[in-house]
């Protein structure tokens, strides 16, 4: 066994795309720990390890850091994924497919900083008594943190001329530092980052043993602490496996969330290996999405579909529409999008889609032989929701294209009253039923076998 073991970090704010790490006996004893205690090898431990360092403790380059730090913060990285992870602490591995990406990114620290801030402005004393913050300065070079019980060196983190540390928070002229409050967590009372964002994909599929037998639609939280670092392209329709991570206490209505294991994008493997060679014909996008206990085959029925599913959602006005998949031929496609300001991304988009079933059954009515769908600024700019993957990688598609679509089901009010429209937050173009965009498509009615 070397004592140099090399980590490959991502490239990044401060990152080099490679990285030698030497650590010392006593950071290599605990690691070592963790990498049997997970079955992974060390060289997969210590680029856990500097990517926690990095995430939480804001380090991206530990030859900067003092031994004694170092040796703390793996003590520290090794009791809180042993503690706060699920039974055995490993990650565990789902097939599947992506189906959905949502729109909105959720900073689930917002609350816990709000009121810390708060507390600070109304009483700073109090506040830091209290160990929900700590006053942040700079003494002789490093920033220091003032805790209720006493005064400590932060992490070692210098002070640089108009750099921030990852911790610090700026309000009403003051310089805090929120501190983990909840006594359950290993590093109860240190600092944390006043922010914690969070994106949820959806994924159709379980664990290898059940995938055959029990295919779910899953929540997945991808959590981080930027917005970058949750907002990463996936491949919708494409069968996959991820790592994931269970809850640890499972509240009711959340029962189908899994979070994202740890660099959860750069595990994620699209391959059909996980099925006999002789089942991965079944793998096929449309084929998965099309099986879901959600998919609406018949486009007519769509109004009904929204009248029995929808449902009284607290603090909601309007009735709340089901989930639903659909598949249906592109008659319109806007690619340019609007400026929105209710769009997370900033923008969105609009498509048309129809069948032979809506051009046959309203055949005089405009609005009803399409379905409007309105695509959020994410999937369409990010996900390749305009786009289907041939052998030279993701091109676009044209009207006429076969697509699938997941999301939520809505009404609009139109001259000739309500029509249904839909959400997308998933979209996925079979290739072999994809029209290369520049071949051009028409949109009448002739392309569904009716008349003129």
């Amino acid at each position: 066994m070397t004592g140099l073991w090399v980590a490959s970090l991502l490239s990044g704010k401060g990152r080099s795309e490679k990285m030698e790490y030497e650590a010392s006996e006593e950071v290599k004893e605990r690691l070592h720990w963790y990498a049997e205690q997970h079955s992974i090898s060390e060289e997969a431990a210590t680029k856990q390890f500097l990517d926690y360092i990095e995430e939480h403790l804001g380090i991206v380059n530990p030859h900067e850091e003092d031994e004694d730090f170092l040796v703390d913060a793996a003590e520290t990285f090794v009791v809180e994924r042993r503690v706060m992870q699920s039974p055995g602490g490993t990650s565990e591995e789902l097939v599947g497919c992506f189906v959905a990406v949502e729109a909105k990114v959720r900073d689930k620290r917002e609350r816990v900083r709000n009121e810390a801030l708060d507390k600070a402005r109304s009483d700073l004393s109090e506040a830091i008594e209290s160990g929900v913050v700590a006053r942040a300065f700079v003494e002789t070079g490093v920033w220091m943190l003032e805790k209720a019980g006493g005064i400590v060196a932060s992490t070692q983190e210098r002070f640089v001329e108009g750099e921030d540390p990852w911790f610090l928070v700026r309000d009403s002229g003051m310089t805090l530092c929120l501190l983990q409050s909840n006594p359950d967590w290993a590093r109860h009372g240190e600092p944390i980052g006043p922010s914690l964002f969070s994106r949820t994909y959806r994924f159709l599929g379980n664990t290898k043993e059940q995938f055959s037998d029990d295919m779910t639609l899953l929540r997945i939280d991808v959590s981080g602490s930027t917005e970058d670092s949750v907002s990463q392209s996936v491949k919708i329709g494409q069968p996959c496996s991820i790592r994931v991570r269970p809850q640890g206490n499972v509240s009711e209505g959340w029962e189908d969330v899994w979070r994202g294991a740890n660099n959860f994008f750069a595990n994620v493997n699209y391959n059909d290996g996980f099925v006999d060679k002789e089942d991965r014909q079944y793998l096929k996008g449309e084929i998965l999405m099309g099986g879901m206990d959600s998919y609406v085959s018949d486009l007519t029925e769509l109004m009904e579909v929204y009248q029995n599913g929808s449902e009284k959602v607290p603090g909601i006005d309007n009735l709340v529409g089901p989930l639903v998949c659909i598949s249906g031929r592109v008659t319109d496609i806007n690619r340019t999008g609007y400026d929105s300001e209710y769009d997370p991304w900033g923008k969105d988009y609009t498509m048309r889609v129809s069948s032979f079933q809506l051009q046959r059954e309203f055949v005089d009515n405009m609005f009803r032989r399409e379905v409007s769908v309105r695509v959020h600024g994410f999937l369409g700019d990010m996900n390749h929701g305009f786009e289907y993957e041939g052998r030279d990688g993701f091109k676009p598609y044209a009207v006429r294209s076969q697509v699938y679509i997941f999301g939520r089901l809505g009404i609009r009010v139109t001259d000739e009253g309500e029509v249904p429209t839909i959400k997308a937050t998933g979209i996925y173009a079979p290739p072999r039923l994809a029209i290369p965009a520049g071949e051009g498509g028409d949109t009448s009615l002739g392309q569904f076998g009716g008349g003129n």
